[in-house]
């Protein structure tokens, strides 16, 4: 059984757009640096496609919310992520670019489990933020799933409440209703002596201390026994 490669040098766009499909891992593009985890489970996923469904299906036809699709956060360093969910212009979708780029964002939405806490509140809060992405959701199925807001403000994001149940939000300037009800609980599975919130940001907005599990990040992948399909 064959081990995939994984690149030693700052990446950039044209070689992340070379880069085989790797089957086993998700990745993304931190400052040149492929980074690669575990693909994400049922209950992550259901949560995901759930909620996207659930604000395409409320959002003027304008907007669409679209999955899965690669954002260009920053060209330098180079940064692309694949976020669980992005509203954007239709405009953008008929024009079916590569990867969306951030200045095209209205919001980003993620869905934190075990392993990716750290990367959404902290790596991703700060880098979404630079990016000027106006929007950020973070939806948490740690425990009971519980949706953190926050809205860019002078630079930075605005704490502006954590909700659970089915709360109505203002998404791209339009109000909607996110329910949560029906998402499966991943469970908290740190030791409770383990588990710390991500540290505030700039003027003291940052995710909230609510307890959750917050695992390091990813910063290159295990190894797996099955080579990469091509990309």
């Amino acid at each position: 059984m064959s081990v995939p490669s994984f690149p030693d040098h700052l990446l950039s766009l044209d070689e992340w757009a070379r880069l085989p499909e790797y089957d086993r891992f998700h990745v993304e593009l931190c400052e040149g640096v492929l980074v690669a985890s575990p693909r994400p489970g049922s209950a992550h996923n259901h949560a995901a496609l759930a909620l996207a469904l659930q604000l395409d299906d409320q959002l003027p036809g304008n907007l669409c919310v679209l999955g899965g699709v690669e954002v260009l956060v920053m060209p330098e360093p180079l940064t692309v992520r694949v976020p669980d969910a992005i509203v954007v212009d239709r405009a953008l979708v008929d024009a079916d670019p590569d990867r969306a780029p951030s200045s095209e964002v209205r919001l980003v939405l993620e869905v934190t489990v075990d392993g990716t806490a750290r990367t959404d509140r902290v790596t991703k809060f700060s880098e979404y933020a630079e990016a000027g992405i106006p929007q950020y959701w973070i939806v948490d199925l740690t425990g009971p799933p519980v949706i953190a807001v926050f809205t860019l403000d002078s630079g930075w994001y605005r704490y502006d409440g954590e909700h659970s149940g089915a709360p109505t939000l203002t998404a791209a300037g339009n109000e909607v209703t996110v329910d949560l009800r029906g998402l499966a609980e991943q469970g908290a599975s740190a030791p409770a002596d383990q588990r710390a919130a991500a540290p505030a940001g700039r003027s003291g907005n940052g995710p909230p201390d609510n307890g959750r599990a917050v695992a390091a990040d990813t910063a290159t992948a295990p190894e797996a026994p099955e080579g990469p399909t091509p990309r």
